[in-house]
């Protein structure tokens, strides 16, 4: 691949989790190996590197714990260039470990048939397989020695653990470790996948150490691109280790910031299938950050819009815009005069239950005056045989109210005075229990004693007494009450005309109508309205028709209407329905989102910004790719010669100098150029593949811009408007 003239672009990086701000440890728990202050002092004779560098395996076993505690419990001041070539030191046992893994690695690649013999010629492919055969056979099987290892794995760890410090890392990354992580990274492929399988410590101790000394790191050192641009690449390709890419990940996108470097192709399609599969936590922010670094070059962002399944890709990003996003919902009270106060609808079921209800009261008031059981005065009103079917509104009203005072309501709504009338205290039970043990009730029953007392604290001159019936059996009753005749949907159609003696009776509305024409308004006399506080005159049928109750009631209607809070509450009990003032548009404001995650300073982070930023970088290069396949204005032969002869007459005598033709035939060249590199660019389907697949995501891109709360939609400008 050639190099990228937009791949010298900078681009900040984002810190490494060890790099963040650590809470101060705990105090270092003592161990066997924590090592004496004595033992850390600086200059060329301390004990512990001399001990590394004696290569007695007993003094080397003793040194490296002690380091490995020192590096861990006071990384600030274990300072490497305390002690002379003390990477070096450290560097002793991971170079003997590395020399190890070349033979071994060697012996891997013949045993794998891909090491081939060059010097064989003119012998076909069975011949050099029995030489290879042979040459296997002779050979000793190459065993690590497992003691090397641990103390190369120990060496690496001191290095890890130093690193983390910015004058450590400045002291690492010299020439020497820089030269054993060129011969390290030179294995092959295969080999350190086998590497990373069989021992993992040591590996991922080298790739912490890199992403720590990388912003010392001298990139221009050969060796060190091939490493960033080729082995990284290849060990996150075929790895399917987790591990790996968390630790690769950081280095590839640490790699974008080395001038004119160069990736594998297959790359960008590897992570765009690799963010298709979800990683869990931070890798799938990884794999994002890398593909938004990939987007800044033109050519990588080119790849990506090319690639077949780029819509699918596409919908991909367009999903994580709202990861992990939340539903988010605000209210905002309007301006005092604006706000709007709920009062009862007078049409609703609620107000017609409360009026019903004192209208009962009345009632049960007067009949009570007027029975005196002293003298003997009684009242007689018709009764029914069944409790009464209430409304929805007066049922809600029961149902929320406590003991006693539930029972005692609920008698004042079923039973009326009657002087004449009885109930027997068992039916009387019967419908206490029966309407109470509906759904709609969670208060205890009352037992059938607490009930029957109840009734003379709801009907003082009502009675519970023994009755004989004319079998001469006795019977327990509650006498003076008797069930009130109707029910809640009847009392609709009552007659409301003022001092009218005969309210009841009527179940429809034709019936009403007959009742009016009958008692109160005979045809064709001027008789003003006396329907309720109605004075309207004369009272004609199609007057008379607006105050008449539809035959099937609305099945819903609001029990509580907006007014404005200096409005009365009887404002929409007036006559005239055209002298209201309009009801309130909205006495709340409501907003309704999405949050997704931000800093303290509320500006977007995390997935959902890095998703952002591809789609917005795709989107610039497409809108560019796009506006340069536009045609442009080529000049005409006559153009050409005018221009010529503008040069001739105003700049030049004939004939015309041999400098004019040279410059007509370098802008011609410059032109032919151009018109090549342009044939490099995304062909027409392509841009018209890249077009639709933006916008099949445009709804999803303006319902994000329209209900995100977290700035996302700042960066999705250039994806939207196709």
């Amino acid at each position: 691949m050639a190099h990228l003239p937009g791949a010298q672009q900078r681009r900040p990086i984002a810190n490494l989790p060890h790099q963040h701000q650590r809470p101060q440890p705990p105090a270092p728990r003592v161990t066997p190996y924590t090592p004496d202050n004595r033992e850390l002092y600086a200059g060329p004779r301390n004990r512990l590197f001399l001990a590394l560098r004696s290569s007695i395996p007993s003094e080397v076993d003793w040194a490296l714990p002690r380091l490995v505690v020192a590096s861990f419990d006071a990384p600030d001041s274990f300072k490497l260039d305390s002690w002379v070539d003390s990477v070096g030191a450290l560097k002793e046992w991971p170079t003997k470990w590395l020399e190890g893994l070349e033979k071994e690695a060697a012996a891997f690649e013949l045993r794998q048939g891909r090491l081939d013999f060059a010097d064989v010629k003119g012998e076909d492919r069975s011949a050099k397989r029995l030489k290879r055969d042979l040459v296997l056979s002779t050979m000793p099987e190459w065993l690590s020695d497992p003691a090397v290892e641990k103390r190369a794995t120990n060496s690496l760890l001191i290095l890890r653990n130093a690193s983390f410090s910015g004058p450590n890392a400045k002291t690492i990354c010299k020439e020497p470790f820089l030269a054993f992580l060129n011969d390290f990274f030179s294995l092959p492929i295969p080999f350190l996948q086998h590497l990373l399988l069989r021992s993992p410590e040591p590996v991922h101790h080298i790739f912490a150490t890199i992403q720590s000394i990388f912003p010392a790191m001298n990139t221009e050192i050969p060796g060190i691109r091939r490493i960033f641009g080729e082995v990284f690449p290849r060990l996150l390709m075929e790895s399917s280790d987790i591990a790996v890419a968390n630790d690769v990940l950081p280095i590839l996108i640490m790699g974008q910031t080395i001038p004119n470097i160069t990736y594998p192709p297959e790359l960008v399609p590897y992570l765009l299938r690799l963010l298709a599969l979800r990683p869990p936590g931070a890798t799938l922010d990884l794999v994002l950050d890398l593909i938004t670094a990939f987007t800044l070059n033109p050519v990588y962002a080119r790849q990506i819009l090319c690639d077949p399944n780029f819509m699918q890709h596409l919908k991909s990003l367009a999903v994580l815009l709202d990861h992990n996003g939340q539903n988010l919902s605000i209210l905002y009270d309007g301006v005092p005069y604006m706000r709007a106060k709920a009062v009862l609808n007078p049409a609703g079921g609620a107000y017609k239950a409360d009026e019903s209800r004192k209208r009962r009261t009345l009632e049960r008031e007067w009949a009570q005056k007027t029975i005196d059981p002293l003298s003997g005065r009684g009242m007689a009103m018709e009764v029914g045989t069944e409790p009464p079917t209430l409304s929805d509104a007066a049922k809600k009203r029961l149902f929320a109210m406590k003991e006693p005072q539930r029972s005692i309501a609920w008698m004042h709504e079923v039973f009326v005075y009657s002087s004449t009338a009885q109930v027997l205290q068992v039916t009387f039970w019967h419908a206490y229990r029966d309407f109470f043990s509906g759904p709609g009730s969670h208060e205890p029953l009352l037992s059938a004693s607490e009930v029957i007392k109840n009734v003379t604290a709801a009907f003082p001159t009502a009675a519970a007494k023994v009755w004989n019936d004319a079998m001469g059996n006795q019977k327990f009753v509650i006498a003076g009450v008797g069930f009130r005749k109707g029910s809640d949907d009847s009392e609709r159609f009552g007659c409301f005309w003022r001092d009218c003696a005969h309210r009841e009776g009527a179940t429809n509305p034709a019936q009403l109508i007959e009742h009016i024409q009958s008692f109160h308004v005979p045809p064709s006399t001027y008789t003003p309205c006396q329907w309720g506080s109605c004075t309207h005159a004369p009272c004609t049928l199609s007057h008379f028709l607006t105050h008449i109750p539809l035959g099937k009631p609305i099945a819903q209607v609001p029990d509580y209407l907006s007014c404005y809070a200096g409005t009365s509450p009887d404002w929409f009990s007036r006559q005239v329905v055209t002298a209201r003032l309009p009801p309130p548009t909205i006495s709340r404001m409501s907003f309704a989102g999405k949050k997704t995650a931000t800093d303290a300073n509320r500006r977007p982070v995390g997935t959902p910004l890095l998703a952002a930023l591809t789609v917005r970088n795709l989107a610039r290069t497409l809108r560019t790719e796009i506006t340069l396949a536009l045609p442009e204005d080529v000049p005409t032969e006559d153009e050409v010669q005018a221009k010529k002869k503008h040069l001739l007459e105003e700049r030049y005598g004939l004939p015309i100098p041999e400098s004019v033709i040279k410059e007509e035939e370098k802008e011609q060249e410059e032109a032919n150029q151009g018109a090549a590199g342009k044939e490099m660019n995304m062909s027409d389907e392509e841009r018209e593949r890249a077009k639709a697949a933006f916008e099949s995501i445009e709804e999803k891109v303006e319902r994000i811009m329209e209900e995100n709360v977290g700035n996302i939609g700042h960066y999705l400008g250039d994806a939207f408007g196709w």
